[in-house]
């Protein structure tokens, strides 16, 4: 005949297993965390300093990939000995390193901001040597002359790829494509470090030339194309990783004067 057990019984049975299982210490070596994430599923009864022991010998890198837990250790006494780790100083070099961090980073923010407010009062300087200009040989002078000074560069230089009245002002000829050819069809602006100055664009100043900078410039729909050619004497005086919104504000105000200068029919 089977045996029936009964409620009783099986609430009993049960009871004992639960508690067997409940009660039974965590084996270190089933313990498997991988991360804060996981760590923060682990209930706190299962873990004991053994435990955690264990754990940290098996991954003797924790602290290097978390030591942001080092914040709210509390270190150990100091003591001297072949097999002691002084966790103060690992703690205050780990400190050490943090500051120095902080440190290297402010520098590089502060010296951002200081090029980038010397590059924009250089850009302003620039806009009003071009405003007060007169007329078109006084603004191709100014961007011959004074321009260089201001932005610091060897050679500024206005060129035309038809002869005009620009060309009688003193703007360098180029001829038909030549701005097409030196910065593309469309592009407004392109810098280029560590290049060469081409002779036909900046003439017996392109020796000094190490970097440069293009702007299109254009003054109306039956004008004839025209660049602002920078040349610095720097070969990362220009590159390809700095911002263009000061150097286009400089083109536009450009522009803007030499329709003003060139008239209504440019």
């Amino acid at each position: 005949m089977a045996t029936i057990q009964t409620s009783v019984d099986r609430c009993r049975t049960e009871g004992v297993s639960r508690g067997l299982g409940g009660n039974r210490p965590v084996d270190p070596g089933q313990l498997i965390v991988s991360g804060p994430e996981d760590a923060a599923k682990v209930p706190p009864e299962s873990l004991s300093a053994e435990t955690v022991s264990a754990w940290l010998r098996r991954h003797p890198d924790f602290l290097h990939e978390y030591p942001e837990v080092l914040t709210f250790l509390t270190p150990p006494e100091f003591k001297r000995g072949e097999r002691i780790v002084d966790m103060q100083r690992f703690m205050l070099d780990r400190m050490k390193d943090d500051v120095s961090d902080l440190r290297r980073r402010e520098k590089q923010l502060m010296s951002a901001v200081e090029g980038n407010a010397a590059g924009q009062s250089k850009v302003h300087q620039s806009v009003l040597a071009v405003v007060g200009a007169s007329d078109i040989h006084a603004l191709n002078s100014a961007i011959r002359t004074i321009l260089p000074g201001i932005l610091d560069v060897e050679a500024a230089v206005l060129c035309i790829e038809e002869p005009g009245a620009l060309a009688l002002a003193g703007a360098n000829i180029i001829g038909t494509g030549g701005i097409a050819n030196l910065m593309g069809p469309k592009r407004r602006v392109l810098l280029q470090g560590n290049t060469p100055g081409e002779a036909i664009v900046f003439g017996g100043e392109a020796e000094r030339v190490k970097s440069v900078a293009y702007l299109r410039l254009r003054t109306g729909k039956n004008s004839p194309a025209m660049l602002l050619a920078l040349g610095s004497g720097r070969d990362d005086g220009f590159d390809r990783q700095q911002g263009t919104e000061l150097i286009t504000f400089l083109a536009d105000v450009l522009e803007e004067r030499m329709k003003q200068c060139l008239g209504p029919k440019s």
